[in-house]
């Protein structure tokens, strides 16, 4: 789910940078970004390949009598005490303990080899620096011999997970997803729209990001200089600006992609960036959402129930919450989904926007016992308790049937759902040596543009620059 994948950006990309200064001695290179000496297989042949997979036993955890304990990042919200009971009861010989992480304690933990074994992350934004890294274990032999993840029943964002060191999507599989949404569809308010004289758009055909603007614009309602209503809220929680994760799914509709081929260097000076740009900017100076400028510090998701934000960009997850809001389910009617807008002439693409979930450290002691727990938790029952919630996509088709379905809001959510995964097989196209994609970068030269303190030109020069020096300096810290 994109909100928790903004988030954890923030802690895995300060982790992933800082423990490239880690010692190079650590059993192979398993958390050394700065290792070149050879030892380290992900940072020097880019694939990130654990020769010892083929020697591992894929079967679980062995039963030798020995109690171990599992430590893992999932957080509590996301694995809960029942749970984990209910696994130990099933595991005697195995303890899961949660620990709680922020950047610095995640980047300590790296550094010295003593991260949890099994660590949650965005499958988008933080996968393929941990390949890079050598800090992700090569799951592909126990994947392909589980019992619980098999290929015909996986759907095609478990790819997500694969890296071959160039291409997400392809080569080894070092990770599993826990659940995925289609992250920049809209969610409308029909009080909203009601209330500005608008018309709902057709559900089953996608709008242009312009016409997105356009009709933000027709939705925004004004006493004055003061905003009754807001057309647009970017999400459940930010401010209606350009962010550099929606470029990205702008540029994939666009056919763009800014990374070199070898993922060497990015280009921002693109026409498409440069209209993307434009076109929120403009959103801000129209006023159609909580902004820097307006300084409205409400969040998008207040808004929206509040019967202040007539559409709000998130995925199928956010049904969860409009169902679980207490003044909004008792009129679930009222709101809706619309499929992920394209760009002008662009192609159809509906892409996650994170895929939250996890992988095993390379340098576990107990990889066999993650395993056990990392197959139960990403397959078994809690795999289950997650899809019967709606609070996120299931990662297997035999599970889709357990989302929710009974009122007519389910039934409305779940038809445009069942078109939109017709387009959720391709991926935003992160550089894998910007930690974090690129977020901050993007933030620090468009953020002026608001107020009329710089101009577009200038800020794809700094952005560009700078992204470029972020990726030599992680290449060089990476042994490349």
């Amino acid at each position: 789910m994109r909100k928790w994948s903004i988030m954890l950006t923030a802690v895995t990309a300060a982790a992933v940078v800082l423990s490239g200064c880690g010692n190079s001695n650590n059993n192979g290179g398993g958390n050394a970004a700065s290792n070149s000496s050879g030892n380290n297989a992900a940072a020097t042949t880019g694939n990130g390949g654990d020769t010892n997979a083929a020697a591992t036993d894929n079967s679980g955890s062995k039963d030798t009598g020995e109690v171990v304990t599992i430590r893992t990042s999932i957080s509590d919200g996301e694995l809960s005490k029942d749970q984990i009971a209910e696994f130990e009861k099933e595991h005697p010989n195995i303890k899961i303990e949660i620990e709680t992480l922020d950047a610095t304690k995640l980047a300590a933990e790296l550094a010295t080899g003593d991260a949890p074994d099994v660590i949650r992350l965005s499958g988008v934004f933080d996968l393929p620096n941990y390949v890079i890294k050598g800090i992700a274990l090569d799951l592909t032999d126990r994947v392909n011999t589980s019992s619980i993840f098999k290929s015909d029943d996986l759907l095609p964002i478990t790819n997500v997970y694969r890296f071959d060191g160039k291409t997400v999507g392809t080569g080894p599989i070092y990770g599993m997803p826990k659940d995925w949404s289609n992250d920049y569809a809209i969610f409308y308010n029909k009080k909203a729209f009601d209330a500005a004289g608008v018309q709902v758009p057709d559900p089953t055909k996608p709008l242009t990001w312009p016409e997105v603007f356009d009709l933000a614009k027709k939705l925004t309602i004004k006493d004055g200089d003061k905003v009754k209503q807001y057309g647009l809220a970017a999400n459940e929680w930010g401010k209606t600006e350009p962010n550099f994760n929606n470029l990205l799914q702008y540029l994939l509709s666009a056919g763009v992609d800014i990374n070199a081929a070898d993922s060497g260097s990015v280009n921002f000076d693109n026409q498409a960036v440069k209209d993307y740009i434009n076109m929120w900017v403009q959103g801000i100076k129209d006023n159609v959402g909580p902004n820097s400028v307006n300084n409205d510090q409400t969040s998008g998701g207040d808004l929206f129930f509040k019967d202040q934000a007539a559409m709000l960009i998130d995925g199928y997850w956010y049904s969860g919450a409009i169902r679980s809001n207490e003044s909004a389910k008792t009129h679930l009617s009222d709101y809706g989904m619309l499929p992920t807008p394209i760009a002008p002439n662009g192609t159809r693409v509906a892409p996650t926007g994170g895929a939250t979930g996890a992988i095993i450290n390379k340098d576990s002691k107990h990889p066999d016992e993650a395993w056990t727990f990392f197959e139960w938790f990403f397959g078994g029952k809690p795999a289950d308790d997650r899809a019967k919630t709606g609070w996120g996509l299931p990662i297997f088709k035999s599970k889709m049937d357990l989302l929710p379905n009974e009122t007519d809001f389910d039934k409305q959510v779940n038809a445009v759902l069942q078109d939109e995964l017709n387009y959720t097989s391709q991926y935003l196209q992160v550089n894998p040596y910007l930690a974090g994609g690129g977020w901050s970068i993007f933030d620090k030269y468009v953020q002026p543009l608001y107020f009329g303190k710089s101009n577009v030109d200038d800020a794809i020069k700094g952005m560009t620059k700078d992204a470029n020096v972020a990726i030599d300096e992680a290449k060089a810290a990476a042994g490349q």
